[in-house]
């Protein structure tokens, strides 16, 4: 600051306002103290609803990726207390590395030496253009951290790798953003996609990396908005787990070149691969009889053939293989020592294979029906996500590789995935947009419209179909009634005959209602002798169980009869119903089997809302001796007992 300048203004001492004195001399420390007092008071007012960077009117940027360059455009934003404007300007930034582009407020004192309008301009008195108060300059320019200019910097944006993070669009105020943010995340969960954002899988680069494009789109996440302006450009350095298989059987068909395809795919290498060869060599016997001729190749598994001009050796009587070598020790016939003779055998060949790729290769050389045992890693199939984060980065979850079955990772609740990818490191690999979806009203009342038509085509097809059984009679104009039910019946004729299991019978009517005889007062079965089938007579101590005898009196008991009173009341125009329910079971027609079929075409039911009155007899027993019983009701109705 300028000699001269002071400024007490502390806001630890609690100081609200300045009280002017009469008499006093005003001082100019206390006329800076009233500015920074009001700077203090809306500054802490505008913090409650923006923090330093928000973009309060467009000021928005544009960054090429490839050079680095950074349109700025002209806007606000809030700065350290007040909303700021800030001129276009055009810079270029590193395309590495996670650079901040932002503001920088660079402060200046200016006196009445840089502008003289600020001499005093009052005219006739003592102070005319003399020397007044400085001015404090604060300019906001645009600039990028590490630039090297001076004044404070604030950032606002964020590029990374040449790709602009996403930002909250104007207007964002912290405290509101905050609030909504809240409310989204309990009332639709806070994260979802609202429109665009969709993923597609570009081509891979050279070195094995894979590619993907993100639209440009807005989503939701954990309640804050976030909205990518253009389509991204991800690469992802994407290694696939391996498994290695080692020495996989494969069967050859023929000698010259054949294609073997392995049994897990896709391979990511091929460490060895060995089959079983044939050659014939030509050796030279040693100097001494039964000595041993070493072969040209190890792992040699059998010898074919020994033979030297026109005679041919025999194996197990002249000679025998130990240890890749021809051993002459039996005691046979053999060559003349220092002779040459020939040697067809087989042995473990390891090959180079040709024609590799995802699925197998092209091998020759191979014996016909012996094996090829081949080491390879296969790529495990695994899937992976790609999110976003609540900052505007684009977020890769790796799955857990499998060769069976692998699941899909799970993401956090603060991220929204947008897509699944399935790596299967083939062709076939594919992006499957699967991130929640915000649904318009438009479309939940098209759906709603869908849903009604659709059940408004179900109830038409039913009606169709219920006319069609019912009226099945009369299609070509004869009226015949199969005896199923009542519905072909005329209501309107008084009907005297009774249908049942299809046939037209008289009815049954019911006068009286006979209940169990009183005689039958307990189960009973027919006469029979108890046989013992399994005693167990032994024992080994007895006890007491009451040895007191101390017993609480029995309380009367009251037994009715009929206990129980089950009945149906059946209110129809028909006497079908209770002609069935009476002749099924009497002895009159006896049946073998269970026939369930739904006659209905109008049916309720309630609870009956009086009992029927029927005839009840009750018995009380259980009371001592000479104990008198003074009144007996029955449900509140005085009755008088008959001793028995």
């Amino acid at each position: 600051m300028i000699d001269g300048y002071y400024n007490r203004f502390d806001p630890a001492k609690k100081y609200e306002k300045h009280l002017f004195r009469a008499g006093y001399v005003l001082q100019s420390s206390e006329l800076n103290e009233v500015q920074s007092y009001a700077e203090d008071r809306v500054r802490g007012v505008a913090d409650a609803l923006f923090k330093d960077g928000d973009v309060v009117r467009d000021a928005q940027i544009i960054v090429n990726s490839a050079t680095g360059e950074v349109q700025c455009q002209s806007g606000a934003i809030y700065l350290i207390g007040a909303v700021r404007g800030i001129p276009s300007k055009t810079m270029t930034i590193p395309t590495t590395g996670v650079v901040s582009v932002g503001i920088r407020l660079v402060e200046t004192v200016i006196t009445e030496l840089d502008d003289p309008a600020l001499r005093d301009p009052a005219i006739d008195v003592r102070n005319y253009q003399e020397a007044g108060a400085a001015r404090l300059k604060v300019e906001a320019i645009w600039s990028f951290q590490g630039d090297g200019a001076t004044g404070e910097f604030y950032p606002v944006y964020t590029v990374e790798d040449g790709q602009l993070r996403a930002k909250e669009t104007p207007p964002n105020l912290d405290a509101v953003t905050q609030s909504l943010a809240r409310y989204d995340r309990d009332s639709a969960g806070g994260t979802y996609v609202v429109s665009g954002l969709t993923v597609q899988a570009m081509d891979d680069l050279g070195t094995g990396e894979q590619v993907y494009s993100v639209g440009e789109g807005r989503a939701r996440v954990y309640g804050y908005g976030v909205e990518l302006k253009t389509s991204r450009r991800e690469v992802y350095p994407v290694i696939p787990d391996l498994r290695n298989i080692i020495s996989e059987p494969h069967t050859s068909t023929t000698v010259s070149a054949q294609r073997v395809d392995t049994g897990r795919t896709p391979i990511e290498n091929i460490a060895s691969v060995q089959i079983t060869a044939e050659k014939t060599v030509t050796l030279t016997h040693g100097g001494f009889v039964g000595a041993q001729d070493p072969l040209p190749d190890t792992s040699v598994l059998s010898l074919l053939e020994v033979k030297q001009g026109g005679t041919t050796y025999l194996a197990g009587t002249d000679y025998k293989l130990a240890n890749g070598k021809v051993d002459w020790s039996l005691g046979g016939a053999e060559p003349a020592p220092g002779s040459t003779y020939t040697v067809k055998y087989q042995y473990i060949s390891e090959v180079t294979p040709t024609a590799i790729d995802d699925t197998g290769f092209t091998v020759e050389g191979a014996v016909v029906g012996s094996l090829i045992l081949v080491t390879y890693s296969q790529k495990l199939p695994r899937y992976d996500r790609i999110a976003l984060n609540a900052d505007g980065d684009i977020v890769w979850f790796k799955g857990v590789s499998a060769e069976w079955n692998p699941q899909i990772p799970a993401v956090p609740d603060n991220v929204l995935p947008l897509a699944t990818v399935y790596q299967d490191w083939s062709a076939t690999r594919h992006v499957e947009n699967d991130g929640v979806r915000v649904v318009p009203m438009s479309d939940l009342s098209a759906i709603n419209s869908r849903i009604d038509y659709m059940l408004g085509l179900i109830a038409q097809q039913r009606l169709e179909g219920s006319a069609s059984l019912t009226e099945a009679g009369q299609k070509k104009g004869l009226f015949v009634d199969p005896f199923l039910d009542d519905s072909l019946r005329d209501a309107g004729i008084a009907q005297t005959c009774a249908i049942f299991s299809g046939e037209l019978t008289l009815p049954v009517t019911i006068d009286q209602v006979s209940l169990m005889p009183s005689d039958v007062s307990s189960p009973t079965s027919m006469t029979n002798n108890l046989s013992t089938v399994l005693e167990q007579s032994a024992r080994t101590g007895t006890m007491k169980v009451n040895p007191y005898m101390a017993f609480e009196p029995l309380p009367a008991s009251v037994r009715l009869t009929p206990a129980i009173d089950n009945w149906t009341v059946t209110s129809t125009s028909w006497a079908s119903s209770i002609t069935q329910r009476i002749v099924v079971g009497s002895g009159i027609n006896s049946r073998v089997g269970i026939a369930t079929s739904v006659q209905t075409l109008s049916r309720s039911s309630r609870p009956a809302e009086f009992l029927r009155q029927i005839d009840i007899n009750f018995t009380i027993s259980g009371f001592g001796q000479n104990e008198v019983l003074s009144s007996v009701t029955f449900d509140g109705v005085a009755v008088t007992p008959v001793a028995s």
